[in-house]
């Protein structure tokens, strides 16, 4: 039940967004080609001399970065209608954020993409997982459905993506004069992981699940179409829950690659203890 048939709720945003949408997803290819092509030439040995899965990993990074820069723009327009509402999310999830549907259908190009890589190069199952749900649930919000909530994931959520392949790019290159470089990415990182994903997501996402609950619980008793499509919203609010769930497992192991990193001795004690 809702406002709108299956038709306008599943169908009709890939009709509408097709021009935008095509467009991107050839570009994630085009760059992901493009850059097999490059650095070859650009990198030297330092590339070459990589297995094959290690230089398809570095080419897939950095489509990711490509992406990243790209969903600045959608941060921006979070927090330019954050600014525009006093710095609170109305409750209006029907009210399109201005230049936002560009970054909306983008982003739902490059994870038609991710997902195709992470089967394509067979990553573990929690990248497929949260390709997976980033795609159904970035979807499900290209209605257009809560822009002031979604921009957040969209935008916001991209930017620790930059310093996080920079770094990962770097150290499987293995340049000696960047390795400062690759630490600095990966505080920088951390340091937006924390803020953004773990402490700005959960309030982002708690907010967005009790307003979402709170209308559907007025739908159910006043019998009112008060929802574009209340199978949707139960499925994207599931999906926002998924990936939120995911931050705290990575934030798991960023911590556990913390402790290996400075606290080793302490860690291989740890682990001596259980394996006793």
């Amino acid at each position: 039940m809702g406002r709108y048939g299956a038709h306008d709720v599943y169908v009709t945003p890939l009709v509408r967004d097709f021009p935008i949408c095509f467009p991107m997803l050839v570009l994630c290819f085009g760059v992901y080609y493009a850059v097999g092509q490059i650095y070859p030439r650009l990198l030297g040995d330092a590339f070459r001399r990589l297995p094959r899965g290690k230089r398809d990993d570095v080419v897939v990074r950095t489509v990711s970065i490509y992406n990243g820069v790209l969903m600045i723009g959608s941060a921006v327009c979070f927090l330019m209608n954050l600014h525009a509402n006093n710095y609170h999310l109305d409750d209006d999830v029907y009210r399109e954020i201005p230049y936002y549907r560009f970054f909306r259908v983008s982003i739902v190009a490059y994870f038609v993409w991710d997902v195709i890589i992470c089967f394509a190069h067979k990553w573990s199952m929690a990248w497929k997982i949260h390709a997976l749900t980033s795609l159904l649930g970035s979807y499900m919000l290209s209605f257009p459905f809560s822009d002031q909530y979604g921009s957040y994931y969209t935008g916001m959520f991209e930017l620790s993506n930059i310093p996080l392949h920079a770094s990962s790019i770097i150290r499987i290159l293995n340049i000696p004069s960047f390795i400062t470089a690759a630490t600095a990415c990966e505080f920088v990182f951390a340091f937006l992981f924390v803020i953004i994903r773990v402490i700005g997501g959960t309030y982002v996402t708690l907010s967005w699940l009790r307003l979402m609950l709170t209308k559907l619980m007025g739908s159910w008793r006043s019998g009112s179409d008060s929802v574009h499509d209340e199978f949707a919203v139960v499925f994207s609010m599931a999906l926002i829950f998924v990936l939120q769930v995911l931050q705290y497992v990575w934030f798991g192991e960023i911590v556990k690659q913390i402790k290996e990193r400075f606290f080793p001795q302490r860690s291989s004690k740890l682990n001596n203890k259980r394996v006793e």
